[in-house]
């Protein structure tokens, strides 16, 4: 009877052995969390400011119970609020607020955490955007440069050149328009006119006769003339008859004047061969 009554009472207080200790360690309770004995250590050495040792001591807590949301809040404030002279590291800290709100999401520092996490952020895009650049894309970057230089140097100068013959045709424009008409110079008194002609009728039909020029051949010209053909130049001509072209010039004062009369049909005055 009495070991019955023994027995009785070992399973009674071993039944209450596993009450008090609460659920397994997966339960996420934060009380069990907090008496794990790395995470009494690093409390501890957070006390005495010894930075470090509390970090690995809490690293230890998480390694023994990955769900310790206790640990993980206390690293994410030591890395928001590193002791003087260390670098905050908001990226450890952004890790370590959420994966407690992610095991707790309960947690009475939720609304504290929401604002840490907003500002470690905001820290590391600002810290992104201030990352330091390679130096070859330096290099590239200045060598893109240079060649935009010599772009916009070459393209003013083509610019200066477009420019001047631009003034240069302008100029040539001028001078061709501005250039005078060659007039004769008035008879002598008691010559004939250099027109003869003018005015005189076809006695036969009674309309006005065209104007003829006098001939500007020289002494000595046969009479010859040469009928211009198509795409024939007076240079041809005076090779054609083996005469000077400065003679054959001379005799066709006309055609030089108006370059517009060499066309196929017209006269050109051959004169004679000088010795």
């Amino acid at each position: 009877m009495k070991f019955w009554s023994g027995l009785g009472q070992v399973l009674v207080v071993s039944s209450l052995v596993v009450l008090a200790a609460g659920c397994d360690p997966a339960s996420g309770s934060s009380v069990s969390h907090e008496d794990d004995p790395d995470f009494v250590r690093g409390k501890g050495r957070l006390a005495r400011m010894d930075f470090p040792a509390a970090i690995l001591s809490f690293e230890q807590a998480i390694a023994n119970n990955p769900t310790n949301a206790a640990a993980h809040f206390e690293l994410a404030l030591i890395f928001y609020s590193p002791s003087s002279g260390d670098k905050t590291d908001y990226v450890a800290a952004c890790y370590h607020f959420n994966r407690h709100m992610a095991l707790q999401p309960d947690s009475k520092h939720a609304d504290n955490i929401a604002g840490f996490v907003k500002v470690c952020k905001k820290e590391i895009a600002k810290d992104i955007a201030m990352a330091p650049i390679p130096p070859s894309e330096i290099n590239a970057i200045h060598s893109l440069r240079t060649q935009l230089a010599k772009a916009n140097s070459e393209n003013s100068a083509l610019k200066g050149q477009v420019e001047a013959m631009r003034g240069r045709l302008n100029q040539v424009g001028s001078e061709t328009a501005n250039i005078a008409v060659v007039t004769p110079e008035p008879p002598l008194p008691g010559a004939r006119p250099t027109v003869p002609g003018a005015g005189a009728r076809n006695p036969s039909t009674g309309i006005p006769s065209r104007p003829s020029y006098p001939s500007a051949t020289p002494a000595g010209n046969d009479g010859r003339t040469h009928k211009l053909r198509q795409g024939e130049s007076l240079y041809a001509v005076a090779r054609r008859y083996g005469i000077p072209f400065s003679q054959l010039k001379a005799a066709n004062p006309r055609l030089m004047r108006n370059s517009r009369d060499l066309k196929p049909g017209v006269t050109v005055y051959i004169p004679s061969k000088r010795n």
